[in-house]
């Protein structure tokens, strides 16, 4: 915005909310502009397009999104950070800096994993809060053993687990009043 001469009060409300920039993470813009050229004060093209504008450390300047890139007949090609469409006196090329691209994506990266280290800490805080008060709450008393517990029958028998084998050593102790199946 700076670099464009804009100020705040240049832009208008919008209701736009872009999800996982940062994975599992969402973010409103501070606000939207129209803005209507590419290329510089000698070769331009003009066509009005909205342009949502968000607070955020970006390898990019701007997002284009299909419609838009229709609409110049653009070609991006990422590998080389450059975007081509056509122009009244020729072809126009918008080129960005490597380094520049490189170093704002370190700095996005660091900022995604500080919000996502935020966000554990306040889970973990919050978990640590339900413990704490479950180990405050009061603990019911038990129910009597007679129906809610296991029991083991008494009458039971040993039953060896390999009984081929005369050497087996290794036996289950079962109820005796079990069926054979």
């Amino acid at each position: 915005m700076t670099k464009l001469g804009l100020e705040a009060k240049d832009l208008e409300p919008t209701r736009t909310i872009f999800h996982s920039i940062v994975s599992g993470f969402s973010c409103s813009p501070i606000g939207r502009i129209r803005l209507d050229l590419f290329g510089d004060s000698s070769h331009f093209r003009r066509e009005p397009i909205w342009f949502e504008v968000v607070d955020l450390s970006s390898a990019y300047h701007a997002l284009l999104d299909r419609p838009a890139l229709a609409k110049f007949m653009a070609v991006p090609h990422y590998a080389y950070l450059k975007i081509k469409l056509p122009g009244p006196k020729g072809l126009i090329t918008v080129t960005d800096d490597y380094r520049k691209s490189i170093e704002s994506a370190r700095d996005g990266a660091k900022l995604a994993e500080s919000l996502v280290v935020a966000e554990e800490r306040r889970q973990l805080d919050r978990i640590v809060a339900l413990a704490q008060e479950a180990s405050t709450a009061p603990i019911p008393a038990e129910d009597p053993a007679d129906k809610t517990s296991f029991k083991p029958s008494k009458e039971t028998k040993k039953v060896k687990l390999n009984p081929e084998d005369p050497s087996c050593s290794k036996y289950v102790v079962m109820g005796s009043r079990l069926d054979n199946k």
